[in-house]
C-alpha cells in the first residue's frame, strides 16, 4: 500500500476500512485480537443490558441491536493518535470509520496501513479503503489489503 494524498483530503467526509461479506467467525476473529493488540479500545453501548467491555459475542450484539431500534453500540480503537470507529451497522459488513484530517502525511499513513492490515489478518479477509458511505460494494477502492 502507498500514501496518496489525495485520498485522505478533508473534505468533509470521513473513510471507511471494510471486511466486506463478513461472517459471525470474521467478528469473533477481530475481537479477540483485541487483548493481545497493545492498543487503548473503547465500547460503548446503550442497551441496558450489554456488555460493558469489548462485546465477546458480536453476533449476541447484533440480536440485541435488533430488538431496539433506538441502541447503539460503538467500538473505537486508538492506533497512533488515530481513532477507527466501529458502529455496527450491519453485521455483514465490519466497517471501522476514521476521519482523513488525521493522516495528514506518510508517517500518519503508516498508522492507518498497520491497522488495515491487523484487521485483514485477524479476519483473515481483504479490507478496502473507500470513502464514507453506505454501499461500500459499489464505491471505488482507495486502498485494499489482502492477506497472504
Amino acid at each position: 500500500m502507498d500514501y496518496r494524498k489525495e485520498h485522505f483530503v478533508v473534505d468533509g467526509a470521513l473513510r471507511d476500512l471494510c471486511v466486506l461479506d463478513a461472517r459471525g467467525e470474521d467478528w469473533h476473529r477481530m475481537i479477540s485480537a483485541l487483548s493481545s493488540s497493545g492498543w487503548e479500545v473503547s465500547f460503548t453501548t446503550t442497551l441496558s443490558d450489554g456488555p460493558a467491555s469489548a462485546p465477546g459475542d458480536a453476533e449476541e450484539l447484533f440480536r440485541q441491536l435488533l430488538l431496539d431500534a433506538e441502541a447503539s453500540a460503538t467500538l473505537a480503537i486508538l492506533v497512533d493518535g488515530i481513532w477507527f470507529a466501529c458502529y455496527f451497522f450491519d453485521k455483514e459488513e465490519i466497517e471501522f470509520t476514521f476521519d482523513p484530517e488525521d493522516v495528514p502525511d506518510e508517517t500518519s499513513f503508516e498508522s492507518v496501513e498497520k491497522f488495515m492490515k491487523w484487521l485483514g489478518d485477524s479476519c483473515g479477509q481483504p479490507v478496502v479503503m473507500t470513502m464514507e458511505g453506505t454501499d461500500h460494494r459499489s464505491m471505488p477502492v482507495l486502498l485494499e489489503y489482502v492477506p497472504s
